[in-house]
C-alpha cells in the first residue's frame, strides 16, 4: 500500500468572504446589545423603592 497524497480527496476551505464575516461579526454584536438591554430592563430596580425598608411585623419579634 503506497502513501500517495493524490489518491485521498483533500477538502480545500474558502475562506468566508470579508462582507460575511463584517455581516457576522455585527450581527453577533447587536444580539450582544439587544440581550444587555434585556437583562438591564428586566433587573432594573427604581431607586426610591430600594430606599424604603420593608415593613417588619411586631408578632415575629414578640416571639424571639
Amino acid at each position: 500500500m503506497s502513501a500517495d497524497s493524490s489518491a485521498t480527496p483533500t477538502a480545500a476551505v474558502a475562506p468566508l468572504p470579508e462582507r460575511a464575516a463584517i455581516a457576522i461579526l455585527g450581527a453577533m454584536i447587536l444580539l450582544i446589545l439587544a440581550l444587555t438591554a434585556v437583562l438591564v430592563q428586566t433587573t432594573w430596580a427604581d431607586p426610591a423603592s430600594a430606599i424604603e425598608a420593608p415593613p417588619i411585623e411586631s408578632d415575629h419579634l414578640a416571639r424571639r
